[in-house]
């Protein structure tokens, strides 16, 4: 009997952490990259998104800063978790 409550409760656990990156958050993403002619460029998005997600949303910045004329090298990304909901995440 002890068996079974350990393995129902590493099943349980397992599919708890499982699902914790396919829960939409609010991410505020913060690029900040040198570029020519404009100089030091700071551009802060949000994104509703899994944490899965999040990644991807920071790759769609990366690329818009690099077709302004952004180095890839002077790119730096951060992303964070906010508390908005999902109406006022984009705002």
């Amino acid at each position: 009997m002890k068996k079974f409550i350990v393995a129902c409760a590493v099943v349980l656990s397992a599919g708890l952490f499982a699902s914790c990156g396919d829960t939409n958050y609010c991410y505020e993403i913060t690029a900040t990259a040198e570029v020519p002619i404009v100089g030091t460029l700071t551009q802060t998005s949000y994104s509703w998104c899994t944490s899965n997600e999040i990644k991807a949303a920071e790759a769609d910045l990366k690329t818009a800063l690099i077709n302004m004329g952004a180095s890839e090298d002077a790119i730096k990304l951060s992303s964070k978790r906010t508390n908005k909901s999902q109406a006022d995440c984009h705002k």
